[in-house]
């Protein structure tokens, strides 16, 4: 068991749960989900080319200001793999085609998940993201999630949605 997160899709932010004046137990792999996704994981110095292939470029400016902040938590200059995702990196993206963005939220999202694999946590991963029906400022996505010694997988679905996209 672990503190239950409630994620609210519109502010985009996830807090405990209280229940009966004390913090509510929730679902551990679900609480790992959320703050794996939803949690700034610090960007690298240099973008990958599939990042810069969808407008995402390196933190530049004078020291301080928000074109220069690379994100992440504090606390990851003391870890060896740095926790959460990239995904608020794409405030700075550009949509460009059908697939490039959907493609680049499953890599982030693969990125910020392989730790459940290497901890033993989960035995695979599989994410499938695509642009929304609804509301085309937002991309879905499907993270399935197959523990060790189970057949049937767990399956959490996000969007992530954006202003300004062009």
């Amino acid at each position: 068991m672990d503190i239950a997160i409630a994620w609210d899709p519109v502010a985009g932010r996830g807090d405990w749960s209280i229940v009966s004046g004390d913090l509510a137990l929730g679902d551990s792999l679900a609480s790992a989900v959320l703050v794996s996704l939803f949690t700034d994981r610090v960007a690298a110095d240099q973008p990958t080319s599939a990042d810069t292939a969808i407008g995402i470029s390196a933190s530049s400016g004078p020291a301080g200001s928000i074109a220069a902040d690379r994100g992440g938590w504090w606390g990851d200059a003391f870890a060896d793999v740095p926790i959460g995702s990239r995904l608020w990196q794409l405030r700075r993206a550009v949509k460009s085609g059908d697939a490039a963005i959907p493609a680049e939220v499953q890599a982030i999202v693969s990125e910020a998940l392989q730790w459940l694999i290497d901890d033993g946590v989960a035995s695979s991963i599989a994410v499938d993201a695509w642009w929304s029906v609804a509301n085309r400022q937002s991309v879905e996505f499907r993270v399935s999630v197959i523990e060790p010694g189970h057949s049937n997988s767990r399956v959490f679905q996000f969007s992530w949605a954006w202003k300004e996209i062009s």
